[in-house]
C-alpha cells in the first residue's frame, strides 16, 4: 500500500549511515531484528471490498477524528492540517502515494490515488499522519524510522476509532492491515536482516518499515497519554522506542528462561506449577511486574484464573516462555473478554497477542486494561 518515498540519492548512503542517523549501535538492531522476524505473521484471504463504502473526504476526516481520540491536545494542529494541508487525492493510479515538506511556513502537501478501498482509507491515515509530522515539526529533521512510526500509529488510531465508531467497516479495514503486516514483517523485515549483516550494504527506503510497524502496535497500547504526542512530534529517539517495545518498557533481551517440557497428561498437577513458575519468571524481568505482591496475593490471584481457565502462557518455537495473559468473560455479554494482564518482558507483544487471539473463542471482543491510560479499557482487538 504505503511505498517510499522517491530519494534519488539513496543508494549513496549504506546501512551504517542508516545505524548512525537513528544512534543505534549494529549489534542491537541485530537483536531487534531478530526479535521482529518472530513475529507470527496472520494467515488472512484477501480483504474483501464489497460492503466497504468510504468517499475521499470521509476517509481524510476519519483520519483526523482518529488522531484526536488518540492525542487530545493535537486538536487544533489536526484541525488546521484538515482545513489546509494542500492535497490531490485523486491521483493516477500508477503514482505511488507520497507526502511533501514544503517549509515550515508553509502546509505539507499529500498526494495518493483514492479508488474506495480498505486499503485506501489505510493509506489515507498514513499519510495525514506523516503530514501531521511536517506540521509539527517546523522543518526540523525527523529519522526516517521516527517518520514511518508516526505514519503507522495514525493507521492504528483509525483501526481503534472505526472499531468504536463505524463497526461496519472494521472487519475488511483490519484484513487490510494485516495484509499489511505480511509485507513489513515478511519481505521487509527478511531484506533488512540481510542487510545488517554487511554495515556498508547499500541503504533502502523500505528498512525504515519492519521497526517502525512493529513498534506503532506496541506503543499504541502502551504508551501513557501525556507521552502520545511525541510520536508526531518526533522527538521520541529510536533507540529508547525498542527499550521499550511492550505495554510498560521492559528491555528487548534475549529470552534465557528454560524450555517448557511437554505438558504430562498423567501428572496435571506437575503442569500446573511449570505454568505457575513461568508466570512468576516473566513476571519477574516485567517492568512493574505482579512480583512485587505478596506470595499468597499473587499465588491465589493466578490460581484462581488457571482454575477458571482464564490464564494462557505463550511459548515460542523453542518451547520457551515469551509472555502470558490473564482475563475475565463479561459477566454481562458471553461476546466480550476483559484483559486482566499481559506481561511480555522479551518484546514479544504482538506474537502473544496472536497466540493468544487463536486460544480464545472466535468472534469475541477483547478490552484490554492499561492503568496508565486515560481510556483505562481499551479494544484490544
Amino acid at each position: 500500500m504505503q511505498a517510499e518515498p522517491i530519494h534519488p540519492r539513496t543508494h549513496h548512503y549504506t546501512v551504517m549511515d542508516w545505524l548512525e542517523l537513528h544512534n543505534l549501535s549494529h549489534e542491537f538492531s541485530i537483536e531487534a531484528v531478530a526479535r521482529t522476524r518472530r513475529v507470527c505473521l496472520p494467515s488472512v484471504r484477501a480483504p474483501r471490498i464489497g460492503g466497504f463504502s468510504l468517499t475521499v473526504d470521509e476517509a481524510w476526516s476519519l483520519a483526523a477524528q482518529a488522531i484526536v481520540d488518540f492525542v487530545p491536545e493535537l486538536a487544533l494542529d489536526v484541525r488546521w492540517l484538515y482545513d489546509f494541508c494542500k492535497k490531490n487525492l485523486h491521483a493516477e493510479a500508477i503514482e505511488k502515494p507520497y507526502t511533501k515538506e514544503r517549509g515550515k511556513d508553509q502546509p505539507p502537501f499529500v498526494s495518493l490515488s483514492f479508488r474506495g478501498t480498505p486499503a485506501d482509507a489505510l493509506c489515507v491515515a498514513h499519510e495525514f499522519g506523516h503530514a501531521l509530522q511536517y506540521h509539527l515539526a517546523k522543518g526540523r529533521f525527523i529519522p526516517p524510522v521516527l517518520r514511518e512510526l508516526a505514519a503507522f500509529v495514525a493507521e492504528k488510531a483509525l483501526l481503534d476509532y472505526i472499531q468504536k465508531n463505524r463497526s461496519e467497516l472494521y472487519e475488511t479495514l483490519h484484513s487490510a492491515w494485516q495484509q499489511d503486516n505480511r509485507i513489513y514483517f515478511g519481505d521487509d523485515t527478511a531484506n533488512l536482516f540481510d542487510a545488517l549483516k554487511s554495515l556498508t550494504a547499500p541503504y533502502t527506503y523500505r528498512m525504515n518499515y519492519p521497526l517502525a510497524r512493529l513498534l506503532s502496535g506496541v506503543m499504541f497500547d502502551a504508551l501513557p497519554r501525556e507521552e502520545r504526542s511525541r510520536v508526531f512530534y518526533g522527538s521520541l529517539s529510536l533507540a529508547e522506542c525498542l527499550v521499550n517495545t511492550h505495554q510498560n518498557g521492559a528491555p528487548i533481551m534475549k529470552n534465557y528462561l528454560p524450555p517448557v517440557p511437554e505438558a504430562d497428561k498423567d501428572r496435571p498437577a506437575m503442569s500446573a506449577y511449570r505454568t505457575l513458575g513461568a508466570m512468576a519468571l516473566l513476571d519477574i524481568d516485567y517492568w512493574q511486574g505482579e512480583s512485587e505482591k505478596s506470595i499468597e496475593e499473587y499465588y491465589s490471584a493466578r490460581l484462581g484464573h488457571m482454575q477458571a481457565q482464564t490464564a494462557f502462557v505463550a511459548i515460542d518455537d523453542d518451547r520457551k516462555p515469551i509472555g502470558y495473559a490473564t482475563w475475565e468473560p463479561d459477566p454481562n455479554d458471553a461476546k466480550i473478554v476483559l484483559l486482566k494482564r499481559q506481561a511480555v518482558p522479551f518484546g514479544d507483544h504482538l506474537e502473544l497477542q496472536e497466540k493468544l487471539q487463536a486460544r480464545l473463542p472466535e468472534n469475541v471482543t477483547v478490552f484490554s486494561h492499561h492503568s496508565r491510560s486515560a481510556r483505562e479499557e481499551q479494544v484490544a482487538w
